[in-house]
């Protein structure tokens, strides 16, 4: 259990103190961090409440305001070799945030909803708690797993073909033009990532657009996230496949072979060629917990 001092007391004339407390704070840390076994819960409440110091909470549950986080951050790695991305060791819990997620508090709410805490961010508490873990963390040069992924899908993207008829979309190295966007399959791109859809989600969130959409193809629905081709260096004019010959060959590849997405319950048909492209928003999660 970890506490600071803030009034002057000297800890050894505490009886239940002396002797049992250590020092875990570094050099940068703001304030001296003392850290006493859990048993002494108790006795450290009437401390606190008389105003002699202050308990840090080591649960990101039971954190208060966004300045609870401070005494609880342990480690600050600013990984260099690309974009900025920072790793950050709250308690047990490590947070990890790309260059485009540090603007703003959004990533750091989200992680925090999916532990079951609801906190408010303003723009300014966000800013200067950015700035204490720019200040004590150590720079690290290495290519980050999120780095190496975006780039993988950055070459991935730019080898694709671009095409305008859906059937094809669900093709390994396809893309599809729809309404002057550039839109890929969710689940083709996961899995030639060799990533969950949500952790995929969260690294190229600088390139996504928005939430996912659906689209229903003969019966089959699959989800799929709109580019930004100028972010991801779509050549859109270049890519764009154009020869009849060769889209008929991946017609009949999509027909023959490829099977992507869920059916459709109770085999609804086709319809007509406006059904077979229904185009809608997902209104769902945008990623798979898996």
């Amino acid at each position: 259990m970890r506490f600071m001092v803030i009034k002057d007391i000297p800890l050894d004339d505490v009886s239940f103190l002396k002797g049992k407390y250590k020092v875990v704070s570094t050099p940068t840390d703001p304030e001296i961090i003392y850290e006493v076994d859990e048993k002494y819960r108790e006795k450290l409440k009437v401390l606190e409440e008389a105003g002699f110091i202050k308990v840090i909470k080591q649960d990101l549950n039971d954190i208060e305001k966004v300045e609870d986080l401070i005494p609880m951050t342990e480690r600050v790695e600013i990984v260099q070799g690309g974009s900025l991305f920072l790793r950050v060791q709250l308690a047990e819990h490590t947070l990890s945030f790309t260059e485009g997620q540090l603007l703003s508090p959004t990533t750091l709410r989200k992680y925090l909803l999916r532990m079951g805490k609801v906190l408010g961010i303003k723009q300014r508490e966000w800013e200067e708690l950015l700035q204490y873990w720019l200040d004590i963390g150590e720079k690290v040069n290495e290519v980050s797993e999120e780095e190496e992924v975006a780039e993988k899908f950055l070459n991935y993207v730019t080898e694709c073909r671009v095409v305008e008829d859906a059937k094809e979309a669900v093709l390994p190295y396809t893309l599809l033009l729809r309404d002057g966007g550039i839109f890929c399959s969710t689940d083709t791109i996961a899995e030639k990532m060799g990533i969950s859809k949500r952790k995929l989600r969260s690294i190229l969130s600088d390139y996504i657009v928005g939430n996912s959409v659906r689209l229903r193809v003969y019966g089959r629905r699959y989800r799929f996230w709109e580019l930004s081709a100028d972010k991801c260096g779509i050549d859109i004019e270049k890519q764009l496949v154009k020869d009849a010959v060769e889209e008929k060959e991946v017609e009949d590849e999509v027909e023959d072979e490829v099977e992507v997405g869920e059916e459709v319950e109770g085999n609804e048909e086709a319809g007509t060629e406006t059904d077979q492209y229904n185009w809608a928003p997902w209104d769902g999660e945008d990623d798979d917990a898996s």
